[in-house]
């Protein structure tokens, strides 16, 4: 497995939705931007036309389109079809059931939607990634694999959750991790991302985030000098290595103060902080609030 790999595999999904589609005649639909989610078509027979980001490409049949961050678009069965763009259906569209929409012509376009709802919190690499990646039939192995995962995830009433629950997390990493290979990961700063070293080095932080890491240390590790990983990482995530760091480690006390009866003192070397005050005065200027004040307010909720 590599690093990116890794990154892919350290996604939470925190859910999904299946919807089945089958139209003819004129179809469409706009779909405003997601939040917390990507979303993904697949063309099972027939197809449309896929319009994000100013750009607009064909998906054909045995074709998948995955939006990493659900990101505004417009599907439709040619350019020329008039769509709304409130967020309603094309004329002639309608829902029969909460996760079936038919049109009133005979179908010759069978798509399955799947909407995935994702942590983002943890993931600011997710932003630099293209907004829609093209999953075509020259992908074979990889196509083949996804649309029998779909069909499967296409019976989910069938499936037990955990099962569908461990179907769903392993084809949606497997997804990301072919967005972050993608071609149109171009954006500014993106090419952090195709730096396994850059990549090695976030996922070192994320798993020993209490550790007293100093940036040349954390350099060496990954075989990059100090100057040249700091100005990557930062590019990345949009704030300082240190920034990152004390988030990563303020996250995890949150989550510690939540599920768990940790003393103070305790959850606060156990994220990286050498005293309970100096830990008590990065928190409360992170999250507003006392530790302790935080954990009854979680208890209560």
């Amino acid at each position: 497995m590599t690093e990116l790999d890794a990154l892919a595999r350290s996604l939470v999904v925190l859910g999904s939705e299946v919807t089945s589609l089958e139209l003819g005649g004129r179809w469409g639909k706009h779909r405003r931007a997601g939040r917390g989610s990507a979303k993904l078509y697949a063309a099972l027979y027939g197809g449309g036309v896929l319009e994000v980001a100013g750009a607009r490409m064909s998906l054909g049949p045995g074709e998948l389109a995955f939006l990493p961050r659900a990101d505004e678009h417009v599907i439709r069965d040619s350019a020329a079809t008039p769509v709304p763009r409130d967020g309603s259906a094309c004329v002639g569209m309608q829902q029969t059931a909460a996760d079936v929409w038919v049109s009133e012509a005979a179908p010759v376009t069978s798509l399955v939607t799947v909407d995935l709802q994702i942590d983002h919190a943890d993931a600011p690499w997710l932003s630099l990634l293209p907004a829609v990646v093209h999953i075509t039939r020259e992908d074979r192995e990889l196509g083949r694999w996804l649309a029998d995962t779909l069909a499967l995830l296409g019976r989910a009433r069938a499936l037990s959750p955990a099962l569908r629950e461990t179907i769903t997390t392993s084809w949606a990493q497997a997804l990301f991790a072919q967005a972050l290979r993608a071609e149109g990961a171009s954006l500014p700063g993106a090419e952090a991302l195709r730096d396994e070293r850059i990549v090695a080095a976030l996922l070192r932080l994320r798993a020993e985030p209490e550790k007293p890491w100093e940036l040349g240390e954390l350099a060496a590790e990954v075989g990059m000098s100090r100057s040249v990983l700091a100005a990557r990482t930062t590019a990345l995530l949009g704030e300082p290595v240190g920034s990152y760091l004390r988030r990563l480690r303020l996250d995890r006390a949150a989550s510690l103060l939540a599920t768990t009866d940790a003393p103070i003192k305790a959850i606060a070397a156990r994220v990286g902080y050498a005293s309970e005050p100096a830990f008590t005065r990065a928190f409360v200027r992170a999250r507003g609030t006392a530790p302790q004040a935080y954990r009854r307010a979680m208890r209560g909720a």
